[in-house]
């Protein structure tokens, strides 16, 4: 685990990172991942108010929502980190959405996804490089995490 700024990037999984918006991927079988949102994306977020998330069997492509998120001070979409199907859902982000803010890379995932094409994971960033690229996005906006 790497801490840059108070803000924690686990360096055993893949990152979707689109501008600001940054996403974690834990692959969990060949077909199968665990998505949420960094530490960095819940910090520049704020407390949490309301997730919806997708329903389970809904088909996303790469970069379409897999939910969506609303704070005090932001709105917007949770991208997809690759195309695929949606199998399960965390029901408990929905009915406590602060969870995203305490807990993001443990309790405030957001979704189980069955991948469509294993060839889009070597696209995601990963270790030193996806280290250095979240690095970048804290110093660029001047973030210090924090959880709630």
């Amino acid at each position: 685990m790497v801490v840059e700024s108070n803000c924690e990037i686990p360096e055993n999984l893949l990152y979707y990172i689109d501008g600001k918006n940054t996403v974690w991927a834990k692959q969990e079988s060949a077909d199968t991942i665990l998505v949420g949102i960094t530490d960095i994306a819940q910090t520049m977020a704020g407390k949490v108010v309301k997730v919806r998330i997708k329903k389970k069997g809904t088909k996303v492509e790469k970069g379409k929502p897999v939910a969506t998120m609303e704070s005090g001070k932001w709105a917007g979409p949770v991208p997809a980190p690759v195309s695929g199907e949606i199998v399960d859902v965390n029901g408990e982000v929905e009915k406590s959405p602060v969870l995203v803010n305490r807990d993001p890379y443990g309790n405030g995932w957001l979704v189980r996804m069955k991948v469509a094409n294993p060839e889009e994971l070597k696209q995601l960033y990963t270790g030193t490089q996806a280290v250095q690229k979240l690095k970048e996005l804290v110093a660029a906006e001047k973030i210090s995490c924090k959880r709630l």
